[in-house]
């Protein structure tokens, strides 16, 4: 199949594939988050082209709904593997270094403020 044949969806389900990396179900809980926040909000058809901006998105857009259903915990660890998922997938290699420390409080100073807007 060619890719003009396949959808958005398509392209972008194709790449969390992940039966080789023998993940838990909870994981791959987490990873069908991003992948739905990816494919809902953003127009990003393929991993290896994601950049921290990105991912940032996906604290504010939890944060906007006021991390419900998923605690803000859980929106850290999504990112936490999710960033794991796409060094160690031999498809994608891609590396993003998103520092969710106390010491980048800038990103929290844009999150709390485009929250409170």
């Amino acid at each position: 199949m060619r890719l003009q044949e396949l959808s958005r969806f398509d392209v972008l389900q194709s790449q969390f594939k992940v039966d080789d990396l023998g993940i838990p179900t909870a994981k791959q809980e987490s990873l069908d988050r991003i992948f739905h926040f990816l494919y809902e909000h953003t127009d990003l058809l393929y991993l290896s082209f994601i950049r921290e901006e990105t991912l940032i998105q996906y604290i504010q857009y939890h944060a906007q709904k006021q991390f419900h259903p998923i605690s803000f915990c859980e929106v850290i660890k999504d990112l936490k593997f999710f960033t794991w998922f796409l060094k160690n997938s031999k498809e994608i290699n891609c590396m993003i270094n998103l520092d969710l420390t106390l010491l980048h409080d800038n990103l929290w100073r844009q999150i709390t403020n485009q929250v409170s807007e």
